[in-house]
């Protein structure tokens, strides 16, 4: 019953995203077709029968049965149909407001409103983004040699380690540059051209004294030319989040406790408790914890999600704030942004048309999956705070508003691409489509629309097909 509170949450939350930008892509035809003449005979929040509705001027405005967005239905049909009835080869007695009673280039710009408004739509939440100030980890740089841990670093080799650098040293500066945190080691070391490279070390001994010293640390060439130095962060054991209704929660974990022991082996970082956990999946376990001053044990079994055992809680990590850039400058980090998410996404539909993706799955998600899958990145960055949820979720809406874009600007006859480029040509023509040439090309959009939402769901339903095989 938990687990199924937890995915109805991610639901709700995934689906009100997509939902609320399909209706803002719905919303920039509505205001684009007002200031083009066209006038707009229903204005929708969601879709199928009518619940209730109301009319203002020209425009019903309704709310329908399946909550999740909209859509605008736009004056022209009964011209559409009337010339068929006749046969003519071309509109006549077009009403006024109708789709058909402007010119094409205004047709052009209330199809182009809707992928537009959402480019505009993500560009305004990557500005946000980059302006407000945000925290970012700040773990302290404590490391463990990859080697210590081999099944999680493929048996990789440790030149750190060769070099003398042991588990639980503290790099202080590398090349007589100060650390501040790990991710500040891990910035030097991928940006860094030279090979033989001096780390400073503090190490704690067993007496609670503790010294520097320095060790020259050879890397191994990687094939794009930089380095591989064979180090790891560790951090403490401290719990800093348990998610909501999970096994964890349950059994009494909470924030703030640091965990002692697996199962009554000792783990002194986040990789030895990792490893621990790993070995425990279907397993019965019992976690010693230091809450306070107090020794206490928690007994849970793995909770098993999306075909695999996961641990539901994170471990403490110090952070450091961000300040936000200035209005100005957030703007154009926030173009430059979303004008990424828009190449990234047009490079990985190109790789499955050019053959390049092994896997369609992995550009492709289905409506019910994308909606589970931002309701749950949604949800883990709320259980850290709300900042973090918020940021998470405008994030992910970006995305989806460019997504939405590119999906709407293909040329097929039932997207706003497929309108864009017939009124594209009748306006550089200036010859019309027949009406029946237009329904014809409506009805091979339609099949072809129902076709791909085919497939989007096929792709839902064969992924949790398969994890259900797993289970």
């Amino acid at each position: 019953m938990d687990q199924i509170l937890q995915t109805l949450i991610k639901y709700v939350l995934g689906i009100f995203g997509i939902g609320s930008i399909v209706i803002l892509h719905e919303l920039g035809h509505f205001i684009a077709a007002h200031l083009n003449g066209i006038e707009v005979e229903i204005f929708s929040l969601g879709f199928g029968p009518k619940i209730v509705g109301i009319k203002l001027r020209k425009t019903e405005y309704r709310l329908s049965l399946i909550l999740f967005g909209g859509y605008c239905r736009l004056k022209g049909s009964d011209d559409l149909t009337r010339a068929l009835d006749i046969k003519s080869n071309k509109f006549i007695h077009i009403e006024n407001g109708s789709l058909f009673s402007v010119h094409p280039f205004h047709r052009l710009m209330t199809y182009l409103a809707g992928p537009l408004t959402n480019v505009l739509i993500s560009i305004a939440l990557c500005t946000i983004l980059a302006a407000l100030s945000y925290s970012t980890l700040s773990t302290p740089a404590y490391v463990a040699p990859v080697s210590d841990y081999p099944t999680f670093f493929n048996n990789n080799s440790s030149p750190a380690k060769d070099a003398g650098i042991i588990k639980g040293d503290q790099i202080i500066s590398i090349e007589n540059t100060k650390i501040r945190d790990y991710q500040e080691v891990v910035d030097i070391l991928t940006k860094t051209k030279k090979q033989d490279l001096k780390f400073t070390i503090k190490r704690k001994f067993a007496d609670g004294t503790s010294n520097n010293s320095e060790y020259v640390v050879s890397g191994v060439k990687n094939e794009n030319n930089t380095f591989r130095y064979g180090l790891t962060n560790i951090v403490d054991t401290t719990i800093a989040s348990v998610r909501f209704l999970s096994p964890e929660e349950k059994a009494g974990l909470k924030k703030e406790d640091n965990i002692l022991s697996v199962n009554g082996i000792i783990v002194a970082n986040n990789l030895d408790l990792l490893k621990e956990l790993e070995v425990l999946n279907d397993s019965p376990i019992t976690l010693r914890i230091l809450r306070g001053n107090k020794i206490l044990s928690i007994n849970y079994s793995k909770d098993f999600s999306e075909g695999k055992y996961i641990n539901n809680f994170s471990l403490y990590s110090p952070t450091r704030i961000i300040k936000g850039q200035p209005l100005n400058t957030a703007l154009i980090t926030g173009f430059n942004n979303a004008f990424n998410l828009f190449s990234n996404t047009v490079n990985s539909l190109l790789s499955v048309i050019n053959g390049r993706s092994d896997d369609v799955r992995q550009v492709f998600t289905g409506p019910v999956r994308a909606s589970l899958m931002i309701g749950d990145i949604t949800v883990m960055g709320f259980e850290n705070n709300v900042k973090s949820g918020l940021r998470a979720l405008c994030y992910l809406l970006a995305v989806v508003s460019i997504s939405i874009a590119i999906a709407n600007i293909l040329p097929l006859p039932a997207f706003d691409g497929g309108q864009i480029l017939i009124s594209l040509i009748e306006g550089i023509t200036g010859k019309r489509i027949s009406p029946r040439n237009y329904w014809r090309a409506q009805l091979i959009g339609m099949i072809g629309l129902i076709c791909i939402f085919a497939f989007m769901y096929f792709i839902d339903i064969r992924y949790f097909y398969l994890l259900n095989l797993k289970r």
